[in-house]
């Protein structure tokens, strides 16, 4: 009881000192959330100042995601950052130096409350520095036309995506592929199937690639015996929806995935995805927020950003962004919240979202992730276009990742 008591006055603590000193202070927020999204962050935004009304936040969309990593590095050359960020975890281990961490300022049950699999690729040097926001996770969409039961594991996700893979007018050319895989833009699908058989790019201090051991070999070869099956693309999977009969995809593309169906005459479904050999995992993908700690920044406007980033962190704050962007809640407590739950009830797709989300993954955090991302993406393209061998291809992604150890 001691201990609880301590920890809640922390907590008030916490979210008051700034309150005690009551002086005006102004923070800059730079986004990526486009028109779409930018009300329900405005109106997030909104709340938060009704509550601290003594702070103002600038909120500035930049425009892209790749957009928003050029300002922020500009910024950073330039020395005027802005006081919190959306950002992705590539773009911080670079500059982590710069970073105001969030962690030291949260109670332990924030902490706590925090989706297990969004921990690790928030902390760095062992601290919570970054705070996830806006989360997706990867899930089968599939043909409930077709398909009356999703399959669950890797021996029935293959004997489908064979099954279903049909030439329908007889001409001597595939109609409609059993699956999709979009390799070159979305690598991250080949993760999911290396964290399933129970594998990982590298050891966990970084000084060695693990990805050519026998999990990354299981996972290859898997994707292997998919070739014949899969229609390979570069494009949107939502594009060509008629001719595919089950694929992997972000939970963020529902909306694009659902009218793609109904374009192509069929009803959409949704499921957790098939189990590998290890587990059920599946990738979480999206971005953080950041607080910097630049000369720019005052102790009071870092104070403020820490507050905004734990107020967006609240059960019913991250459920409410997510049932208005189609994003997942980021914190435990979110998914047992009365809304949610009527949420879910009302759009039964997401269900396996909510499934999946708990026990996703997320992308490691060595500062050189971003370019060993594309050594990933460039061979596993030339694996499913048949270029190269799976285990040829598989090689050479470990050779080409062992170079970019060092940094």
């Amino acid at each position: 009881m001691l201990r609880k008591l301590i920890v809640g006055l922390l907590g008030l603590l916490l979210g008051t000192v700034a309150l005690a000193a009551n002086e005006p202070v102004t923070i800059d927020f730079w986004h990526a959330m486009s028109s779409g999204h930018q009300p329900n962050l405005q109106k997030l935004v909104d709340d938060f100042m009704a509550e601290y009304p003594y702070i103002t936040v600038n909120l500035t969309y930049q425009g892209s995601y790749s957009a928003l990593q050029g300002k922020i590095n500009a910024a950073v050359a330039a020395g005027n950052l802005p006081t919190i960020a959306q950002v992705y975890e590539n773009w911080v281990t670079p500059i982590q130096s710069l970073l105001y961490p969030i962690g030291p300022h949260m109670t332990a049950e924030e902490i706590a409350d925090i989706i297990d699999g969004l921990v690790p690729s928030n902390t760095y040097n062992g601290v919570l520095t970054t705070v996830p926001f806006n989360k997706s996770i990867m899930v089968l969409y599939y043909n409930a036309d077709l398909i009356p039961n999703p399959p669950t594991t890797w021996g029935e996700f293959y004997d489908l995506a064979k099954a279903l893979t049909v030439d329908l007018d007889g001409d001597g050319r595939i109609d409609r592929y059993g699956t999709a895989l979009r390799p070159a833009a979305n690598p991250e699908q080949f993760l999911v199937f290396l964290n399933q058989a129970g594998g990982s790019i590298l050891n966990d201090d970084w000084t060695a690639v693990t990805l050519c051991e026998e999990p990354g070999i299981t996972a290859v070869e898997f994707c292997g015996r998919l070739i014949p099956y899969t229609f390979v693309t570069s494009e949107y999977i939502s594009d060509h929806m008629g001719k595919v009969a089950m694929f992997i995809d972000t939970s963020a593309g529902y909306n694009y995935n659902k009218t793609g169906a109904t374009n192509a005459g069929y009803t959409l479904g949704v499921a957790m995805l098939p189990a590998g050999p290890v587990n059920r995992s599946s990738m979480i993908q999206g971005t953080n927020l950041a607080v910097f700690n630049t000369p720019n920044q005052t102790q009071a406007q870092k104070d403020a950003a820490v507050l905004l980033a734990r107020f967006l962190l609240r059960p019913e704050n991250t459920a409410y962004w997510a049932m208005k962007s189609g994003y997942q809640p980021v914190t435990k407590s979110a998914y047992q919240l009365p809304a949610w739950k009527e949420f879910v009830a009302a759009n039964p797709y997401q269900q396996a979202m909510s499934d999946q989300m708990l026990v996703g993954f997320s992308q490691i955090l060595h500062p050189n992730y971003g370019d060993m991302r594309t050594v990933l993406s460039t061979k596993f393209d030339e694996i499913m276009r048949g270029a190269v061998s799976p285990l040829d291809g598989l090689r050479a992604m470990c050779e080409e990742i062992e170079a970019l150890l060092e940094y």
